[in-house]
């Protein structure tokens, strides 16, 4: 019998207006000690599929299910409430996917991990009981669990907000937590979202030996094509609600059936693979045209395309296309202060974000920076965009300057020729200010353009990114993730500017989304001779696109080439650990 058994589950969210269904007839198994990776897109259903199977989606809307969850024969479809929270944590541990938004805010990890504590025959919550021989059990128990998953200064770690860990070390809380009270099935939404590549290989080199020690099956849940390689033994592809395809790992990886797998094979970028002439995305008609290809069966045909990408342009000798040059540049935060400010900041040791980093950028190069998280790439993108002041060297760009005084020049030209592409639309977007107002605002500011001239802008850019012509009335939240990312790349093109830092523009999207997105991106820097400082921890994505790369580590900027080079030349340690712990999918589409 298999630990979990979905049996024609349907889920739909049910209103007094209308009845819409997120997932169709949906049908799985998984074996106990055994990891189910479930792989799509956003929307295709596979949260929803994960709540529900909790039963926690039920407390977010009106919902309806149809079909049966067995967990060891047992349908928790039938289970009351009460009967339930027997199953929710006890036998089934879920890790969300936004670690820091699903840890309380307000109090420290100890008691999180102590309240999360049920052995059978116990109330929830009453570990919580200070002094009682259960909660020195619960406490020992989310000692040893930190401890397991790497987080061996556990006295330390059990004392601190969850804002005060890194995200792997959040993530690695999350799951301790989930751990707490040896559940038989471990739910994993997007555990590794954006997570850099050597953070992600540790939790999933953690997740296989959590799986091994603890006899714990796990239902993996991503859109990462290259983690699913890494974890699964089975994998189930989704697609708008329905399950298109499932098998062990190497059949859905080396022979994929079905036109939606393969798509989502052919847009996941790989080490080796020159992607500077366009990104393969994922084409509707093309999916739907293989889908019918044969009579009951998928077709054969290709469901992705790749966008023609214009000609590279070349700026003319002598043209105002400045060069960005970067002269030792550092950042130490924590190093100045007066008065209260510089008594508390010198009880902390100065922390060194960026250390002499000499660089230059030429005109209309498309610059790669890769590093994990806590490296200095951000905080050396928001030196070069003057929106930090570095603490000593120079950055120059045509007439401009930033050092240590600030920025030297007119700030409105500045401004105007260098924008920044933020990391998260969601938050760098305002989200009271519908999108074509959003672009319009540094046409305004930082150019002449008024009225009738300034709306024929507006609709240009929004046309030019992709987006429809009603996305200027919409609000960030009426908009898709791709779509918001859209809205802050028009924005940043709007002024026509010669450099634009992106800041890991691409982190958290889907993949064929993200190929839309460097499609863009490509597009903008063949079509108007941009330069790009592309700031990024996914190695693959910029090994594909960018014409040279530079690496960051503890701040400092150890190795520059181009993706050749980098690849098979490296010579530093940390770039090699970066590449071995980098996904790779070729070796199952070589048929291995």
């Amino acid at each position: 019998m298999p630990l979990l058994d979905v049996k024609d589950l349907t889920i739909s969210v049910v209103t007094d207006e209308t009845e819409t269904e997120l997932v169709h007839e949906l049908s799985l198994d998984l074996q106990h000690g055994h990891t189910l990776c479930v792989v799509g897109e956003s929307g295709s259903g596979k949260t929803v599929t994960a709540l529900t199977i909790m039963r926690l989606f039920e407390f977010i809307a009106p919902v309806y299910t149809d079909g049966e969850i067995l967990v060891d024969g047992v349908d928790i479809t039938t289970l009351t409430a009460d009967e339930m929270r027997a199953y929710r944590g006890a036998r089934i541990g879920m890790i969300f996917q936004e670690a820091l938004d699903s840890l309380n805010p307000s109090q420290r990890i100890g008691p999180q991990l102590i309240e999360a504590y049920r052995p059978p025959g116990t109330q929830p919550r009453q570990a919580s009981r200070k002094g009682t021989q259960l909660h020195k059990e619960a406490h020992a128990k989310a000692c040893s669990l930190l401890a397991e998953v790497g987080l061996t200064d556990t006295g330390r770690i059990m004392s601190m907000y969850p804002h005060q860990l890194s995200g792997g070390m959040q993530q690695r809380v999350m799951i301790a937590m989930a751990l707490m009270s040896d559940p038989d099935l471990l739910i994993a939404d997007e555990p590794t979202t954006a997570l850099d590549v050597t953070t992600q290989a540790e939790i999933l080199t953690l997740f296989r030996r959590v799986r091994q020690e603890h006899h714990t099956a796990c239902v993996f849940i991503t859109h990462d094509m290259g983690v699913a390689a890494e974890i699964a033994d089975r994998i189930a592809v989704m697609y708008r609600g329905r399950l298109v395809e499932m098998g062990t790992a190497h059949d859905i990886l080396s022979a994929p059936e079905h036109p939606y797998t393969r798509a989502l094979l052919d847009c996941v970028p790989q080490i080796g693979v020159n992607r500077r002439d366009g990104f393969p995305t994922i084409s509707e008609e093309l999916l739907e045209a293989a889908t019918r290809g044969g009579d009951d069966s998928p077709g054969t045909a290709p469901a992705t395309q790749v966008t023609a990408l214009s000609e590279r342009a070349t700026p003319s000798p002598g043209a105002d296309t400045p060069a960005l040059v970067l002269d030792e540049v550092s950042k130490v935060f924590g190093a100045h202060g007066t008065g209260r400010l510089r008594r508390l900041l010198s009880a902390r040791p100065p922390v060194h974000a960026v250390n002499d980093v000499s660089l230059e950028i030429p005109a209309g190069e498309f610059f790669g920076l890769v590093g994990e998280s806590g490296s200095g790439k951000t905080t050396l993108g928001r030196m070069v965009s003057a929106l930090d002041t570095p603490t000593g060297g120079t950055l120059t760009f045509g007439r401009h300057t930033v050092d240590a005084g600030g920025l030297h020049g007119d700030e409105r030209a500045f401004r105007r020729r260098v924008q920044l592409i933020f990391q998260d639309p969601q938050s760098s977007l305002d989200p009271r200010h519908p999108a074509g107002r959003i672009i319009a605002e540094p046409l305004r500011e930082l150019t002449s353009l008024r009225g009738a001239e300034l709306d024929r802008r507006v609709a240009g850019l929004i046309d030019e990114v992709g987006l429809p012509a009603d996305s200027a009335r919409k609000l960030p939240s009426q908009l898709s993730g791709g779509q918001r990312q859209r809205v802050a790349i028009a924005r940043a093109v709007a002024a026509e500017p010669q450099l634009i830092v992106a800041d890991e523009p691409t982190s958290a999207l889907d993949v064929s989304v993200q190929g839309q997105v460097m499609n863009l991106l490509l597009q903008l820097q063949r079509t108007h001779g941009i330069s790009f400082l592309f700031i990024t921890h996914n190695l693959s994505l910029v090994l594909s696109v960018a014409d040279r790369v530079g690496v960051m580590f503890e701040g400092n900027l150890i190795e520059v080439g181009s993706p050749a080079a980098i690849r098979t030349s490296s010579t530093h340690e940390y770039t090699q650990r970066l590449l071995a712990a980098n996904p790779d999918l070729s070796s199952y589409q070589r048929g291995g």
